[in-house]
């Protein structure tokens, strides 16, 4: 598909400077949408070492709707292999405390039940990544052009001319389009060339992450197989590992408070502490890496935006980098997709910087405090003694570290709970949800399940009382940390509910179809009609069409999704947050309504 008003002084419509999974999730989403667009990356797009391998709910959504999820879950790694977190000493040592998961988002009691039709799952970026590449190729106004390695840019009133080098030939090209996105990396040239600057607490440590393949590693331990591995010594927390692939390949994180590479001797001991034995191993790539936590003070200067590590460079302590990337591509390309077309109002892109600047510090601050936590255990010189005190430091260290860690592992208020609540494009009503009346208690049958609800109204099922459970133990047993800022309420972090409040991602609920309300959005508004007795849509939807806004209708009598709404009329926008919802049309009219939701 062709834009509309596409000019011939561009070669494109978008340029996307870096071809990692935010580079290509937004040429795959621009190309759905059926924009042109040019990415460049400097390398031949091969990741030869995985940064990353979980994928969250919030982007397991985007997945789907890509329809992507299939081929994500052909990843080889073993159905029955667990995704526990484990506190040792060492591998053959003593094992402090475990957090165990049947699947990443939990057990076998949230299926059906959680806030999403997915859940998150396991997929490296040397495999996840050729998905996203192959997704974004299969759209024809889309070219991904590897080896060639940006050099500059300029920008004029109408377009954004890129320069950039064939790195095979060392060829000079240029390239012109209406805009110009940067997923280049937490050292962003495009940023740079800016002059935005990256501010935040800055750096955490240095950290060398090791590839390893062991095909026998359980033999030299006697522990439950588990996904982490976080290493606790008399010193503090020295390391964490990771299966790769439930098999034979591993991450090792080894920490290090200087800036310098790790000799292969040293390398090697870290690795043998780890394990606790003597080991064969093969050692397949190091990378160095410094953790920090940085974000720019503007995502979009002109026609020139941020997206990614480019905006945010993040500790990967809770898995928000890559994640919140894909966030910010979603955002942006709606918008940028709207301002193409032709029906965005003058102000729609500058809502990028408001809408995904606050989120994306939420996150980067939030993975900065998981990090303390992950160092939390300090110093204690007896863990190691085979005594009686030895046990009981062993005992006191694993309780408080498991208690203390719960906030990294459920963390939904993070994944799915930023909502876009000072957003120009969002109406706010202001307005409590109104939950449904509490039940009157009965006596059920013995082989019946208690139902209940929540004070709020919320149901109650097995997956929102472990979520209370988890909460109480973290605030009442795990250690305080030391940070310099205000953090966010755990609560806030570790407790998650739908809501159709807007600026929030639109609830989920199963249909009797058996798909999901999220399934209905993507490419256009939609404006949900729901239950009986409703409001004349007519002027709506004639004023949208005049306004040439895409849109959508749906009328929905199903009670559960009339329940979890909680208004007759809810209008989501193409990104699948809500930009307005009521009983009734605003009093101050369509029209207004009309433009604020586009950005006029």
């Amino acid at each position: 598909m062709t834009s509309v008003n596409q000019s011939p002084i561009h070669d494109t419509d978008i340029i996307i400077v870096g071809g990692g999974p935010v580079g290509l999730a937004l040429a795959g989403e621009l190309g759905w949408r059926g924009n042109r667009c040019v990415l460049l990356e400097q390398s031949d797009g091969i990741v030869h070492h995985p940064k990353m391998d979980g994928i969250d709910l919030r982007v397991m959504e985007f997945c789907r709707r890509w329809g992507l999820i299939d081929e994500m879950k052909k990843f080889p790694f073993p159905a029955n292999y667990p995704q526990d977190m484990v506190y040792v000493t060492s591998l053959a040592g003593y094992e402090l405390g475990r957090e165990s998961f049947a699947v990443p988002s939990g057990g076998a009691e949230i299926k059906r039940e959680g806030p999403s039709p997915e859940t998150r799952i396991r997929c490296p970026q040397n495999f996840f990544d050729p998905i996203l590449r192959r997704f974004a190729e299969s759209f024809d106004d889309v070219s991904l052009r590897f080896n060639s390695r940006y050099i500059s840019f300029e920008e004029t009133t109408d377009n954004v001319c890129v320069h950039y080098e064939n790195v095979n030939t060392g060829e000079k090209q240029t390239i012109t389009g209406r805009y110009l996105v940067a997923c280049d990396g937490a050292n962003s040239i495009v940023r740079e060339q800016l002059g935005i600057d990256f501010n935040g607490v800055g750096l955490h440590n240095y950290t060398t992450n090791v590839m390893f393949r062991c095909d026998d590693l359980f033999a030299y331990h006697d522990k439950r197989p588990g996904y982490r591995w976080l290493f606790v010594g008399p010193e503090g927390t020295y390391g964490t590992m990771s299966a790769i692939n439930g098999r034979n390949e591993w991450r090792a994180q080894l920490f290090n408070d200087e800036k310098r590479k790790l000799t292969n001797e040293e390398i090697n001991a870290y690795l043998q502490r780890m394990i606790g034995k003597p080991c064969q191993y093969e050692i397949v790539s190091i990378l160095n890496w410094a953790r920090r936590e940085l974000v720019a003070d503007q995502y979009s200067r002109g026609r020139v935006f941020l997206a990614g590590d480019a905006c945010h460079a993040t500790s990967p302590t809770g898995g928000f980098g890559m994640n919140t990337g894909i966030k910010d591509a979603v955002d942006l390309a709606w918008k940028l997709d709207a301002t193409i077309k032709g029906w965005a109002g003058t102000n729609l892109l500058e809502t990028y910087d408001i809408e995904r600047r606050p989120a994306g510090s939420r996150a980067v601050r939030e993975a900065s405090g998981n990090w303390r936590r992950m160092m939390s255990p300090g110093h204690n010189p007896t863990l190691l003694d085979s005594s009686y005190e030895g046990a009981l430091t062993r005992y006191e260290v694993g309780r408080k570290f498991s208690a203390t860690m719960l906030r990294e592992w459920y963390k939904l208020g993070i994944d799915l709970g930023y909502v876009y609540q000072n957003s120009p494009l969002c109406w706010q009503d202001n307005a409590p949800d109104i939950h449904g009346e509490t039940i009157a208690t009965t006596e059920l049958p013995i082989q019946d399940i208690p139902k209940g609800f929540m004070s709020d109204g919320t149901p109650l099922n097995a997956a929102n009382l472990r979520e209370w459970q988890r909460l109480m133990v973290h605030i009442n047993e795990g250690s305080p940390v030391k940070v310099e800022w205000k953090e966010l309420h755990p609560a806030e972090v570790m407790v998650y509910r739908q809501t159709s409040q807007p600026g929030a991602r639109a609830p989920h609920a199963w249909l009797s179809n058996g798909k999901s309300t999220l399934d209905w959005y993507g490419k256009d508004f939609v404006l949900l009609v729901l239950g009986d007795d409703t409001p004349d849509t007519t002027d709506f939807i004639t004023k949208a069409t005049e306004k040439r806004l895409p849109l959508e209708v749906i009328n929905c009598a199903e009670e559960n999704v009339i329940e979890l709404y909680q208004r007759k009329l809810v209008l989501v926008r193409p990104d699948g947050h809500v930009a307005w919802r009521g009983d009734q049309w605003p009093t101050d009219g369509i029209d207004i309504l009309i433009d604020r939701i586009r950005g006029a």
